[in-house]
């Protein structure tokens, strides 16, 4: 199955004569994943270096780090670097900034594409503190994240002549299109389209606003069939559906995304699996007060050993410290806050075998038409 890889290594044509498309969007969403080295420091200005110019074994280490799949991102890379589709782009504009007291995680990048710029919003890394903040989403808009999306694109524009392209892949994509409602008037009349790639819906409070209005229907998102980030919280964005080859939740990763003839392979619908984890999730939350969301992600959280754990992958490698851990802050739990997760667990567990009749019924009635 070909994937974004393969289309980066095969799709030469230059925009000039085949314009940008939704898979662009996803490379270079992906793209932002990519930690820029101090070395690169033009990158960090308006001016902007050439893609090309990033692949040194040098940037490697820094680069890859905190990827989930380094392989796979060296191997986009290096059909990036040598492609004349991509390699000329020019990435200016790169800021990260990582604040565990705000709980903030962000990043974002520019790609001048010559006459128009694609900001690009980095999804979330492995680093606890994006986890918190994505978690935060449940009862907190904006969150930091949010606002400074919002800021850079303004900025981004000021420097970036032409029109605009915004996207990101998870939380990126959620940034993009919070980013293009909430940034000033002047720059949205220059946004042509804005690209959320499986990114997490919003509270009612953004959903429901003017500034989201306009710009719903530049709002191009794109989800696997068995999406579930791209479906938490309330979306009213139209979503097109591709094809995975992933399993599961891990078709999140968008190296599992099919492409064909340059563009996504569309399949009718998301899974029924899907629907039901949507359907689920989605009464769960919404049946909390935003006190109560709060609560339960400050309790989770305080699971765990932040001062010496600060990434996932920290806590899979060192699961056995991180477990007695665990247990150790959850016995330390008041009487009140236990009875709490469990009327939150019993409530998630109720709504699970209330809406699996449904659901099973309606993959039978889905076999039976095949």
């Amino acid at each position: 199955m070909d994937n974004i890889v393969t289309y980066a290594e095969t799709e030469l044509a230059p925009f000039g004569q085949r314009p940008f498309s939704a898979v662009d969007s996803l490379v270079l969403s992906r793209f932002a994943y990519f930690r820029l080295p101090a070395a690169a420091k033009d990158a960090r200005g308006w001016e902007g270096m050439r893609i090309a110019e990033l692949f040194r074994a040098d940037y490697f280490a820094e680069l890859f780090r905190y990827n989930y799949d380094p392989e796979s991102a060296k191997r986009l890379l290096t059909a990036l670097a040598a492609n004349p589709r991509f390699r000329d782009i020019r990435v200016c504009g790169y800021v990260e900034q990582t604040d565990p007291a705000t709980e903030k995680q962000f990043a974002a990048m520019c790609f001048l594409l010559g006459g128009a710029a694609y900001v690009a919003f980095r999804g979330t890394d492995s680093t606890l503190v994006g986890w918190k903040e994505d978690f935060n989403m449940a009862f907190q808009c904006p969150v930091p994240a949010q606002i400074s999306a919002a800021a850079y694109l303004s900025e981004a524009a000021a420097h970036c002549g032409g029109e605009l392209l915004v996207g990101g892949h998870s939380k990126g994509g959620n940034l993009a299109v919070y980013a293009a409602a909430f940034c000033g008037g002047q720059v949205k009349r220059r946004i042509n389209s804005v690209y959320s790639h499986d990114g997490p819906g919003f509270l009612p409070s953004v959903l429901e606003s003017a500034e989201f209005a306009e710009i719903s229907a530049r709002v191009d998102k794109t989800v696997p069939q068995s999406s579930l980030i791209g479906m938490l919280l309330e979306h009213q964005e139209n979503y097109r559906v591709i094809k995975s080859n992933g399993f599961s939740v891990w078709q999140h990763d968008p190296f599992s995304w099919a492409v064909e003839s340059g563009g996504f392979s569309p399949v009718p619908g998301l899974t029924s699996n899907a629907r039901y984890f949507d359907r689920v999730l989605n009464e769960w939350v919404a049946a909390l007060t935003a006190a109560e969301r709060e609560q339960l992600v400050e309790l989770l959280f305080g699971l765990v050993d932040t001062e010496n754990v600060q990434t996932t992958s920290q806590l899979r490698a060192e699961w056995k410290q991180s477990l007695p851990t665990a247990f150790r802050a959850a016995s330390g739990m008041s009487r009140e806050d236990r009875d709490f997760i469990t009327r939150i667990a019993k409530a998630l567990v109720s709504l699970c075998v209330r809406n699996f009749p449904e659901i099973w019924h309606s993959a039978a009635d889905h076999e039976r038409c095949k």
